[in-house]
C-alpha cells in the first residue's frame, strides 16, 4: 500500500498528537504512532493508556491501511525534509519506506491491531463551549495542579458547570488558583470530574491555536474534547476534589494594589538569593511602602522596597516567590489586588477589576 501526501498535511496532524506519547514506556507500541487511512482521511493517533489524542489530515487517496510506525524517528524525519516537499509512503510486511527526492528511510512497523486504542465510552452527558471560555478556564488555573502527589485527586484540574457557571480549580495543597466564568446555557449541568495533569496540559496546548466551539462529552470514568480536526480522550482521577470553599477568603482584614510590573521585576530580582529549594522571599508591609527580602544558607541577602497603597498595621509575612510569580503572570492587569487577614493567613492576589479568577498562595515560615 502506498500514499503520496504532502509535507506540511503529514506533518500537522502527526505534531499534534506527538505530545502524548512518552520517551519510555513499559510497552514497546506505545512508543509508536497508529495511522490509519480510510476516505480520503488519514488520521494519527498517539496514547499513553490514560491520554490518546487523534488528529486527521484530508488527502487525494482511495487506499485504506492500518499500522503503527516509531513516533519520534517518524516526526524526525518528516520535520528534516524540505517545506512543501512530496513524500512517498510505502508499506509491506511489516515495514514502512519512506521517499521524498533523493532522500530514502526505512523503518520498522509493529501490527495495528496490538495498538491499545481507547473504547469509545457511554457518554452521559455533553455540552459546547467556546473556545474563549475553555482557554480562559484552564490557563487562569493549570499551573497550580500537583504533580504525584501522593493525594492523587491533585494530581490534575477539577472541572464542574453548575447554573450557567463554569468553574475550574487546581490545588497542589500549597497553592490554590480558582477561575468562575459564564456561560450562555444556563440549564446545562456537568458534575464535578478531574481531569488528569497530562491531559489538561495537551487540551490547553490545542486549544490555545484553535478558533471555534469545543464539544465535550463526558462518561462515568472518561472524557472526551473534540477540538476541530483533533480528539482528545482522557481516562478520569477517580476522587472527590477536595472542599475548596473554606480556602478560599470570603473577607479580609488588609488589602492593598500594587503594579503588577513593578512586583514581579522585584520579587524576580530578591528571589536571585533566596534559597534554592524553598525559594522563601518575605514581605515586610508599613505605611505606603513594602520590603521585599531574602536570604540564603550561604548567608547572602537581598532588599527591595516597593511603593504600595497600605494604611493597615506593619506586619512580616513569608511566602514562596515561584508562586507569587506564577500567579502574576496569569493576571490580566496593569495593577494586583493583594488581600490578607494577618501574618498566618493565606495571601489572596486578584485582578482588582475582574474576580472571576482568584490564586490563593498559603504562607511559610523564614
Amino acid at each position: 500500500m502506498k500514499l503520496n501526501i504532502i509535507k506540511e498535511n503529514l506533518l500537522d496532524p502527526l505534531q499534534k498528537v506527538f505530545g502524548v506519547i512518552e520517551r519510555r514506556q513499559t510497552l514497546p507500541i506505545l512508543s509508536n504512532v497508529y495511522l490509519s487511512m480510510n476516505d480520503g482521511r488519514l488520521k494519527f493517533t498517539g496514547t499513553d493508556l490514560e491520554v490518546q489524542i487523534s488528529a486527521e489530515s484530508k488527502i487525494e487517496s482511495n487506499e485504506n491501511l492500518k499500522s503503527t510506525i516509531p513516533a519520534r524517528k517518524f516526526l524526525d524525519i518528516c520535520r528534516s525534509l524540505p517545506d512543501h516537499a512530496e513524500i512517498n509512503l510505502s508499506f509491506d510486511n511489516g515495514v514502512l519506506k519512506i521517499k521524498s527526492g533523493k532522500s530514502r528511510f526505512t523503518l520498522r512497523t509493529l501490527p495495528a491491531d496490538e495498538y491499545p486504542l481507547f473504547d469509545e465510552s457511554n457518554y452521559s452527558d455533553q455540552i459546547n463551549l467556546p473556545q474563549s471560555i475553555l482557554l480562559k478556564a484552564f490557563s487562569k488555573t493549570i499551573f497550580c495542579m500537583a504533580q504525584q502527589d501522593v493525594r492523587y485527586y491533585l494530581n490534575g484540574l477539577m472541572m464542574e458547570l453548575v447554573n450557567g457557571e463554569l468553574q475550574t480549580v487546581a490545588s497542589d495543597g500549597h497553592r490554590l488558583a480558582l477561575s468562575k466564568n459564564k456561560i450562555d446555557n444556563e440549564t446545562k449541568s456537568i458534575n464535578q470530574v478531574i481531569i488528569p495533569r497530562k491531559a489538561a496540559q495537551e487540551l490547553l496546548r490545542l486549544i490555545d491555536k484553535f478558533d471555534g466551539d469545543i464539544d465535550i462529552k463526558i462518561a462515568k470514568n472518561s472524557i472526551k474534547f473534540n477540538v476541530g480536526d483533533v480528539q482528545l480522550n482522557a481516562k478520569l482521577i477517580d476522587g472527590r476534589f477536595p472542599d475548596f470553599k473554606n480556602v478560599v477568603p470570603t473577607e479580609t482584614k488588609h488589602s492593598f494594589n500594587i503594579d503588577k510590573l513593578s512586583f514581579k521585576s522585584a520579587l524576580s530580582r530578591v528571589s536571585i538569593l533566596s534559597n534554592e529549594k524553598y525559594k522563601g522571599i518575605r514581605l515586610d508591609l508599613a505605611k505606603q511602602r513594602m520590603l521585599i527580602n531574602a536570604n540564603n544558607p550561604e548567608q547572602d541577602e537581598a532588599e527591595e522596597e516597593v511603593v504600595i497603597n497600605y494604611d493597615g498595621d506593619e506586619m512580616s509575612m513569608g511566602f514562596n516567590s515561584s508562586y507569587l510569580m506564577d500567579a502574576l503572570n496569569v493576571i490580566d492587569s496593569e495593577s494586583v489586588q493583594v488581600s490578607f487577614t494577618d501574618t498566618n493567613s493565606s495571601c489572596l492576589l486578584e485582578n482588582p477589576d475582574d474576580k472571576s479568577s482568584r490564586f490563593i498562595i498559603m504562607p511559610m515560615r523564614i
